[in-house]
């Protein structure tokens, strides 16, 4: 099957080797090393759909949608260290994978940091203290070595506590806010507190498949046992327990 062309805007260059602190360029998706260990999977799919929906419409609408979302990066050397969007850039690979090549698949972005100076250690210290790195992996044990960090964004795994926490947040059970990892926080406040009927006789607490499924025009819809959790993750989340996470409305 052959591939569609994606390019994007013209007035824009590829990142250079020594590029200008907040200025858009170009990269390819496939040079975007994550910083993440995982990501939700509702909210990815749910995304994806959306996306490429924008994208067979018209593709000009994607690249003006991805415009208004420019991806943070930091450099080092040759590699760019994506440290934000992680379940957009994931959606979009989702969404156009097998229709555009690797080659093409690319993404505006802005450098936030060149740490290209600085060594192994002195880097990854930095990245940590500016919040730029989350070294927890999808069952929420860590702290993991940056060497672990996947190296592609197609790597990532689906973290079924993520996905969660991005349900309660869209139904309001808790603010959008700009803390940093605020949903990986709600997630494992939720992880040490639900364990699904199905997960406690498999021994798994990834419950993706029992959760949702996604209707053809890419709306999620919860099961019947996606339901009963995401009403109890709810009725937590405005308990006093959750008082201290970002974001907490305790009505």
């Amino acid at each position: 099957m052959s591939k569609h062309k994606f390019k994007l805007s013209k007035d824009f260059d590829w990142c250079p080797d020594k590029p200008e602190a907040m200025q858009i360029y170009k990269l390819l998706v496939k040079d975007l090393s994550p910083t993440q260990f995982a990501t939700g999977k509702t909210e990815v799919m749910y995304k994806a759909k959306r996306l490429e929906k924008k994208f067979a419409s018209s593709p000009d609408k994607l690249h003006d949608y991805l415009l208004l979302r420019t991806i943070p990066v930091v450099k080092r050397g040759k590699k760019f260290y994506l440290v934000d969007h992680h379940h957009l850039v994931r959606a979009l690979y989702e969404a156009l994978h097998d229709k555009v090549d690797d080659n093409e698949l690319c993404v505006y972005v802005h450098v936030m940091l060149d740490g290209s100076s600085l060594s192994k250690e002195h880097f990854w210290k930095a990245m940590f203290e500016r919040n730029y790195v989350y070294l927890f992996g999808a069952d929420g044990g860590g702290p993991k070595s940056p060497d672990e960090l996947p190296k592609h964004i197609h790597d990532l795994e689906f973290d079924a506590y993520r996905s969660l926490a991005w349900l309660v947040r869209d139904r309001h059970g808790y603010l959008k806010n700009n803390t940093p990892f605020s949903e990986f926080k709600w997630a494992n406040f939720f992880r040490t507190r639900i364990l699904p009927g199905q997960g406690i006789l498999s021994g798994k607490t990834s419950f993706h498949d029992f959760l949702f499924e996604q209707s053809k025009d890419g709306k999620i819809e919860l099961k019947d046992e996606g339901e009963d959790i995401v009403d109890e993750a709810l009725f937590l989340a405005i308990g006093p327990e959750a008082s201290g996470l970002p974001g907490y409305l305790g009505r």
